[in-house]
């Protein structure tokens, strides 16, 4: 029996240390227990905020990551406690340990008691190792205090590093007294002329260079609530979707603007991110089927516009770029096809995904605000339930 427990403290080491390492230190890994742990904490804090008035419920959603923090560290210690406390019950047989009489014996608790004496550094004189090889591994769990220690500090300053990257990153696109609006009104200093726009574009870079990259090493970053919605990630996917694509595909394909080799890069980057974000959260990969050239061009000089939701919606960022560039009207129907269907899927993967964090992180307000934003969510879904019934017909 006591080799049992040996093997089984062995194997609550391993699990922890793994994990530790896993979620600290290995690059675009979440482990396998603590993370895991968080996302279903979330998921039960949740719930049970949703009885709460709305005054009360950004309150409450505001400690997650404190939460999340609490449960990760006392997870790691717990199961390192436990393993070694496993192991020395597995050895308290015959003069292995002296225990001082006071009602301290042969036990698990005395075990688990140990354990934590040592991993606190403290240590006991009522449980006290017997032979060189116990003393040597209760050494080693002292030993090993420091280093966990360590790890949990690099892992909570990598997780608020992230949760100031989403500030640095959210501010190029609203001061934070501001609501969510349109995002298009932020380029508004950088034209007509276009300057300034590199200095802007370069920030945006770096700030969201540093954020995805540490939310790929701290996956409970994401879970991260601040109460204000131009202060969290399904704002900087809409706000920041919204920025590429009117840059991008908003104006004619030979404008200066649509053809800044930051502008591809940062489009680049912001895919593949947008990929992270789908194999986290699994939502379907579909796409909607462009319309004719034919359609096209007779949406173009309809009025009202009544052809497809999405096709209106580009043609409406396209008089929103004209006016905010001076850029005159282009009545060349080729070139503005041609940027609608390289449109359309990336204005559409913006949509599924700032719809999915949304909904998975509960920004309530973002959903019932009635604005632009939410008007976005919306389309995405009817859009997505239409092409859901087409594919079952």
């Amino acid at each position: 029996m006591g080799v049992a427990w040996v093997i089984l403290g062995f194997a609550v080491l391993v699990v922890a240390f793994v994990d530790v390492f896993l979620v600290v230190l290995n690059y675009d890994e979440s482990g396998f227990l603590a993370t895991r742990l968080c996302r279903m904490q979330w998921y039960c804090l949740r719930v049970v905020t949703r009885r709460l008035s709305p005054k009360w419920r950004p309150f409450a959603l505001r400690q997650v990551t404190g939460l999340n923090i609490l449960l990760v560290v006392t997870t790691w210690l717990g199961l390192v406690i436990l393993g070694f406390g496993f192991i020395y019950y597995g050895l308290m047989a015959g003069k292995n340990f002296e225990y001082d009489g006071r009602g301290i014996g042969a036990g698990l608790f005395s075990a688990l008691y140990l354990s934590a004496a040592q991993l606190s550094t403290v240590g006991t004189s009522q449980v006290n190792a017997q032979t060189d090889g116990l003393r040597t591994l209760t050494i080693m769990e002292t030993l090993s205090a420091p280093l966990l220690i360590t790890l949990i500090l690099t892992f909570l300053i990598g997780v608020y590093q992230v949760i100031r990257d989403l500030r640095t990153l959210s501010s190029n696109f609203s001061d934070a007294e501001h609501g969510v609006g349109n995002p298009l009104s932020n380029l508004g200093p950088y034209f007509p002329d276009g300057q300034g726009l590199d200095g802007y574009l370069q920030a945006i870079s770096g700030s969201f260079w540093s954020y995805a990259d540490g939310l790929r090493m701290h996956h409970v970053a994401y879970f991260f609530q601040s109460g204000r919605d131009q202060f969290s990630l399904p704002y900087v996917l809409y706000t920041f979707g919204e920025t590429l694509g009117a840059l991008r595909w908003g104006v004619p394909s030979d404008s200066a603007v649509a053809r800044q080799p930051l502008l591809t890069r940062l489009i680049s980057q912001f895919e593949r991110f947008i990929d992270y974000l789908q194999g986290q959260l699994k939502w379907p990969g579909d796409l909607p089927i462009p319309i004719s050239f034919e359609d096209f061009s007779a949406a173009r000089h309809r009025a009202p516009r009544t052809a497809d939701a999405w096709v209106d919606r580009f043609l409406d960022l396209n008089h929103d770029m004209e006016r905010l560039t001076g850029i005159a009207p282009n009545r060349e129907s080729q070139d503005a096809y041609a940027r609608y269907r390289q449109w359309l899927p990336f204005a559409y993967r913006c949509a599924q995904a700032t719809s999915v964090v949304v909904r998975d992180l509960d920004y309530q307000p973002m959903i019932r605000s009635g604005g632009q934003m939410a008007r976005r969510i919306a389309l995405f879904q009817s859009v997505r339930q239409v092409n859901c019934n087409d594919h079952h017909t």
